[in-house]
């Protein structure tokens, strides 16, 4: 009888081995799928480029100059090259060094959601237009036509297209990290602004913070932080010539309402050549 027993408890005990390991084994399957399926971004060191912003799987993300007011102007043939980054905001694993007020989504054409850094739509570069992505840590993408950018999380400056002047083609013109327009004067002197006081307070300075951070498409050499002469502290220059908002533009990525402003004195900074 007692052999019997033993018999039944060692088989039981089998079985229930057997059925823990089945249950862990799924349960790795589990996690090791649910890993698979999030999306995540994460800043990558870079040799040429600096800090950049990729994928969970190391698969460089860019901006395209053409979305400077939000919305994404890359469908059709265009989303065949630079194929959206999709997602979903509020299941977005990041790195520690990324604020989470940083990211959105956007609603496309097509009813797909797709996720935006400051503002910029993102998007993988897929070489051959075939849905086959650069290989990771690759940013063979960056610069494409002058309107492609890999995506930074601490840009000064970047480069915005689109028709500024009614009746006039698009231009390549400075926007600063969110997309908002910026603007210099032809009254100004080089390296010195001449718009203090109440010209301030509708054309407020340019004083970005930190290092300068540029696109490869723009020479860091062009840029400069000068002091102003009032209590308004540091402002950017390009060329020379000192950088401003509009504040009528309201902050708003995109808005260039403050083109040919002050009767015929400001104008967007076109991209220096």
């Amino acid at each position: 009888m007692n052999n019997y027993r033993n018999y039944f408890s060692s088989l039981g005990l089998a079985i229930l081995s057997a059925f823990v390991l089945f249950a862990c084994d799924k349960d790795d399957d589990d996690v090791i799928e649910e890993n698979e399926n999030k999306t995540g971004v994460q800043v990558a060191g870079n040799g040429n480029l600096g800090n950049i912003l990729t994928d969970q799987n190391n698969q460089s993300l860019y901006f395209f100059a053409g979305d400077v007011g939000g919305v994404s102007s890359c469908n059709g043939g265009c989303a065949d090259t630079w194929p959206p980054f999709i997602g979903d905001v509020y299941n977005l694993e990041l790195s520690s060094t990324l604020d989470r007020s940083d990211f959105n989504t956007i609603t496309r054409e097509d009813g797909q959601e797709q996720l935006t850094f400051k503002g910029w739509p993102l998007y993988y570069f897929s070489p051959e237009a075939d849905g086959v992505l650069e290989a990771p840590g690759e940013t063979s993408g960056e610069g494409r036509g002058g309107v492609f950018h890999i995506a930074k999380p601490d840009y000064t400056v970047l480069v915005g297209s689109q028709v500024v002047s009614e009746g006039e083609d698009p231009l390549l013109y400075l926007v600063d990290d969110k997309g908002v327009s910026l603007y210099h004067s032809i009254n100004d002197e080089e390296n010195f602004s001449n718009c203090a006081g109440g010209c301030a307070e509708v054309w407020p300075p340019f004083d970005p913070s930190g290092n300068i951070v540029v696109p490869s498409t723009l020479n860091i050499n062009d840029f400069n932080t000068i002091y102003r002469e009032d209590d308004l502290g540091n402002q950017l220059t390009t060329q020379g010539s000192p950088l401003y908002y509009f504040s009528p533009d309201e902050q708003v990525p995109g808005n260039v309402l403050g083109q040919g402003g002050a009767n015929e004195t400001f104008f967007v900074v076109e991209q220096p050549q």
